[in-house]
């Protein structure tokens, strides 16, 4: 099984916003057809959206942007695996697999995220592969924040 990370386009963002994650895990996560818009129509942040595949089917979902104005640091606002993949060790790879195109594709030193207080085990998922919780909230949201060092 190959993984890549391929942009979201006019071909394949119909299968992408068709993508879910787990019932109990909706609460935590915008859809991803909102993601797309919000990529189209936020003009203060420069956000991209990426399909994740596991060979050639969508699996989960990345939304990278809103780089800091001295380039430091870029989020990693939305990164989902779809409930029919979960459960077989994609989550992580796939998060290696993004960390690895951001350090690829964008000059920045850390990479931050965010999570809802009360969504423990992404708070979990994250530290066990590198983010580190800065026992920050996020001001724009009230969401816990992590970074991940790129050196």
């Amino acid at each position: 099984m190959t993984l890549s990370i391929r942009p979201v386009t006019a071909d394949n963002w119909r299968a992408i916003a068709e993508l879910a994650p787990h019932p109990s895990q909706e609460p935590f996560i915008e859809a991803n057809a909102f993601s797309m818009l919000e990529a189209v129509y936020d003009d203060e942040h420069d956000y991209q959206c990426y399909g994740l595949y596991t060979d050639d089917t969508p699996a989960g979902f990345i939304m990278i942007g809103a780089k800091s104005s001295d380039d430091s640091y870029i989020w990693l606002d939305r990164f989902m695996i779809d409930h029919r993949f979960q459960g077989r060790g994609l989550g992580g790879a796939f998060l290696h697999e993004a960390i690895r195109f951001i350090r690829d594709t964008h000059n920045v030193n850390e990479i931050v995220l965010s999570v809802i207080p009360e969504n423990e085990p992404a708070k979990k998922f994250y530290e066990k592969h590198g983010f580190v919780d800065l026992e920050r909230v996020n001001p724009e949201d009230g969401e816990e924040m992590f970074v991940f060092s790129c050196h």
